[in-house]
């Protein structure tokens, strides 16, 4: 089934759709490494949402691919947007989302930068109104069953560039890929001097290890993920005012 895409569609048929759940990507546009698209946080949580609509037979509306990229700011190649910015953007997008008469959104987060202000935003709207909002980040909450068989995930590590492999393969440069290992705070440390030792390039983890199969896999298993998370929350809300 071919995913219904909002911008595809005309005002007649927007009227008719049902107006239960929808999908929103988001991504950015930022280095990853030399052997990877600046798209790869849009592209990837893009896919993820169409596959999963088709089986969940709802509508998804266009990828934002902007997003907030502090720690790969230095890097050529990245586009920064403020952090306050992406939220009064998508806290307004969330808003209309409510007024077009959606029940459920859920966003398919693919970029580190914009969790805060997605959750912030998402509960200032649901907060105030009858919308139920899902914030989802890809490559930290669907495919856990798989993401275990990587030994290097990262920025633009192993994870990612297999599932790029799998994705658009004729995007991957391969021969640019490098290994950059390095190790995370186990809390939430906010500091432009660590960003600096940790990103001394645009890349964590070992690229030179990704396969396409495993990326496939990992894309799978995210999918029905997903679709399992909707299928929850459609039910959990089933009945309320």
């Amino acid at each position: 089934m071919t995913p219904m895409r909002i911008a595809e569609m005309t005002g007649a048929d927007f009227e008719r759709l049902e107006k239960r759940t929808v999908l929103l990507p988001v991504g950015s546009v930022e280095r990853h490494g030399d052997h990877l698209p600046l798209g790869t946080d849009g592209f990837l949580p893009e896919h993820i949402a169409r596959k999963a609509a088709e089986r969940l037979s709802c509508p998804v509306l266009p990828t934002l691919w902007y997003g907030s990229c502090k720690a790969m700011k230095p890097f050529s190649g990245t586009f920064d947007l403020d952090s306050d910015c992406l939220y009064k953007f998508v806290r307004s997008l969330i808003s209309e989302v409510n007024r077009n008469g959606f029940r459920l959104l859920c966003i398919i987060n693919g970029h580190g930068g914009n969790t805060t202000p997605l959750s912030m935003a998402a509960r200032d709207i649901s907060s105030r109104t009858d919308l139920s909002v899902i914030v989802i980040d890809w490559w930290r909450e669907l495919g856990l069953s798989k993401l275990s068989s990587f030994e290097a995930p990262g920025h633009a590590g192993e994870d990612e560039t297999s599932a790029m492999m799998a994705l658009q393969p004729e995007r991957v440069k391969m021969e640019a890929a490098r290994a950059h290992i390095v190790e995370y705070p186990r809390y939430r440390l906010y500091s432009r001097m660590l960003d600096r030792r940790l990103y001394s390039m645009a890349l964590t983890g070992d690229a030179r290890k990704a396969k396409a199969e495993k990326g496939a896999e990992l894309l799978e298993v995210a999918v029905l993920d997903l679709v399992r998370v909707v299928l929850e929350a459609q039910e959990m809300l089933k009945g309320s005012p």
